[in-house]
């Protein structure tokens, strides 16, 4: 039986598991999880990304399934990441050549997808919704992810990039706002929500602060849906452990817009990015 591994490059880390071919899962003990920072160099990031995957036991017929944040050349592999605060190092860098290279594996044995797409497909299919579905997916956290799945397979939505309140959605829908938030408003250098929720003297203003961060989801999901007849959203994403402190105000705004679409939470965390990007392999067995 083949091996097929899925990958899922974050802002912070690295995610690799081996797919169990039978049932399309990732066993717990399949997983390898390591921190990368984004902002080292070109060596330091691959090698990082290298020693991750290889410590899964690979062979050298081994399938590559690897989820990548946008913007990124899906079919030739190559990064085009630069102003994202993550991955500048990697920009114009072919990494189907750079990995292929050094995981001794062959060119063809390796695919990229959008890793939002990539996140949708897998909980698509544990779900067990058919292709009939009109589904549509959202990553929240070092940046902001979306797809759309209206078929056999999802596909990036390009949420992060929609021009939004004189910027563009990333920068009000993701870590970004509340890093800088805190030290627009608090004078405090912080790396994300969770610190900020961690933080006894900052908590109070950070719910505050959730409720708008909520409006502006909930804003940037009816411009998405806008003329799609959308009848399911998944949201995942680190952000989403603090669901509970938001999403009443993302409902509440959808609501009084008259949306109504069901919302789910990610059952499968960071395993559905890699069984989605996994399954680029596993539909071709």
């Amino acid at each position: 039986m083949k091996q097929i591994v899925g990958v899922d490059i974050g802002g912070s880390h690295i995610s690799a598991g081996l797919l169990d071919n039978q049932n399309l899962s990732i066993p717990d003990d399949n997983i390898s999880r390591c921190p990368v920072d984004s902002l080292a160099s070109k060596e330091v990031i691959l090698n990082a990304w290298t020693e991750c995957i290889s410590s899964l036991n690979i062979t050298k017929d081994a399938f590559l399934g690897i989820a990548m944040p946008a913007p990124f050349n899906y079919e030739q592999g190559i990064s085009l990441i630069l102003d994202q605060g993550k991955y500048r190092s990697l920009y114009q860098v072919n990494l189907k050549e750079a990995l292929s290279r050094l995981l001794n594996i062959p060119l063809e044995n390796i695919a990229f997808i959008n890793d939002a797409a990539a996140f949708l497909q897998g909980e698509s299919f544990v779900a067990g919704w058919g292709n009939e579905e009109r589904l549509m997916g959202i990553t929240l956290g070092t940046g902001l992810g979306g797809s759309y799945k209206f078929g056999e397979m999802a596909e990036d939505g390009a949420f992060w990039s929609r021009p939004f309140k004189g910027g563009i959605a990333e920068d009000l829908i993701s870590t970004s706002f509340f890093v800088h938030w805190a030290k627009e408003k608090h004078a405090i250098e912080v790396d994300g929500l969770k610190t900020l929720l961690s933080m006894p003297d900052m908590r109070p203003a950070t719910i505050t602060v959730l409720k708008e961060f909520g409006q502006n989801l909930a804003e940037l999901m009816l411009m998405q849906m806008e003329g799609k007849a959308i009848d399911k959203v998944v949201i995942g994403g680190n952000m989403v452990k603090a669901g509970d402190l938001f999403l009443p105000e993302v409902k509440r705004v959808l609501n009084a817009r008259n949306a109504n679409p069901e919302i789910f939470i990610s059952k499968l965390g960071e395993k559905a990015a890699m069984i989605g990007a996994a399954s680029l392999f596993e539909r071709k067995q």
